[in-house]
C-alpha cells in the first residue's frame, strides 16, 4: 500500500512540475504572443523559448516592421519541447487615394487589410504582384502593383459604382405552416449588386397585401423568413422592391401555401426525445441503486 501512494506522489510531482516547452523559430528581434498576449521578442538568432505549466492548444502570432504577420496554432500534448517555425514574409506599406472608402485590398483572393481613408497604410508582400481592390456597391478593379521593402507605395483608383441587380430566389416553394415542423416556413433570398433598400410584399390573387416588410439591404445575400401567418392555402406573389436614390428594381416570384399534408414530424420527434430522456434518466437510476 504504502508504495502504491508513493507511485501516486510521485506521478502527481512529476505531473506539476513537468514543463510544456515551445520554440518559436522566426526572424530577430520579432515580437511573439500567446493567445493575443505579448510573450516577449526573439533574439538575435530569431529564437524564443516559451514554457506553459498545462498543455492545450494555443494561438501564436508573431509580428515584425515591414514583414507580413504570422499566426498558428500549436497543440501541445506532452512534457517535452515542440518547435514553431514561423515563416514571415518582407513587405511594403500601400496607401490608398481612393473616391470611396472603405476599401478591401486583395492579393490572389488573399485578405490584406482595409484602408478607411487616405490616412490608412496596408502591408503587402514585397514584389510585383497583381492586387485587387474591393468596395461594396462597387465594381472591383486588378492592378498591376511593384511594392519594394520597407517603403511606401501610393494606387490611385476610380472606383465604378455597380449597376442595381435584384435576384429573388425562393426555398421552399411550396411550403405547410401547419404546426407539424417539416416547412412550416420559407425563406426569401435576395441578392442585391449594392446596398438598397428593400421592400417586400407578399401579394395574393385579389392583388391584396397579405405580408410586408422593409429593410435596409446589404450588396449579397439577405434572407428573410415568412410563416404564412393568417393566410389561406393557394397561391401568392412575392415582390421585391429595391431602391437608391438614382435606381429602382423589382423583382417577382411565386410561392405556394399548402397544409393539405400533416407530416406528423412534430410527433416523432417528441416521441423520440422522451424514449431518448427515458433511457437516460433509467441509466442514472440504476447507476446510483449501485
Amino acid at each position: 500500500m504504502k508504495r502504491f501512494w508513493l507511485l501516486v506522489l510521485v506521478f502527481v510531482y512529476t505531473l506539476v512540475l513537468a514543463e510544456y516547452v515551445v520554440v518559436v523559430r522566426t526572424e530577430p528581434f520579432s515580437w511573439v504572443y500567446v493567445d493575443g498576449i505579448y510573450r516577449g521578442i526573439t533574439d538575435i538568432n530569431g529564437v524564443l523559448v516559451l514554457t506553459f505549466q498545462t498543455p492545450g492548444q494555443y494561438r501564436i502570432s508573431v509580428t515584425k516592421s515591414f514583414y507580413l504577420p504570422f499566426e498558428g496554432v500549436v497543440l501541445v500534448t506532452q512534457a517535452g519541447q515542440a518547435v514553431v517555425q514561423a515563416s514571415l514574409k518582407r513587405a511594403g506599406q500601400l496607401r490608398v487615394f481612393s473616391n470611396v472608402y472603405p476599401v478591401e485590398v486583395y492579393a490572389e483572393d488573399y485578405y490584406l487589410g482595409t484602408i478607411r481613408s487616405v490616412k490608412d497604410t496596408v502591408l503587402v508582400p514585397e514584389g510585383s504582384q497583381y492586387l485587387t481592390f474591393k468596395a461594396s456597391g462597387y465594381q472591383p478593379q486588378t492592378h498591376m502593383v511593384n511594392v519594394a521593402y520597407a517603403k511606401e507605395t501610393a494606387v490611385n483608383l476610380t472606383l465604378v459604382e455597380e449597376t442595381l441587380t435584384v435576384n429573388l430566389k425562393i426555398e421552399p416553394k411550396t411550403f405547410s405552416p401547419n404546426n407539424d415542423w417539416y416547412q412550416d416556413a420559407t425563406s426569401f433570398y435576395i441578392y442585391l449588386s449594392k446596398p438598397a433598400d428593400l421592400i417586400v410584399n407578399v401579394v395574393d390573387k385579389s392583388d391584396r397585401t397579405v405580408w410586408t416588410k422593409s429593410l435596409k439591404g446589404k450588396a449579397g445575400t439577405n434572407v428573410l423568413a415568412w410563416y404564412g401567418t393568417g393566410v389561406e392555402d393557394g397561391e401568392y406573389v412575392v415582390e421585391v422592391v429595391a431602391r437608391t436614390p438614382e435606381e429602382s428594381y423589382t423583382a417577382r416570384e411565386t410561392v405556394f401555401v399548402d397544409r393539405s399534408v400533416y407530416t406528423y414530424t412534430k410527433e416523432k420527434i417528441l416521441t423520440v426525445s422522451a424514449i431518448g430522456l427515458g433511457a437516460v434518466l433509467l441509466l442514472l437510476l440504476i447507476s446510483s441503486s449501485r
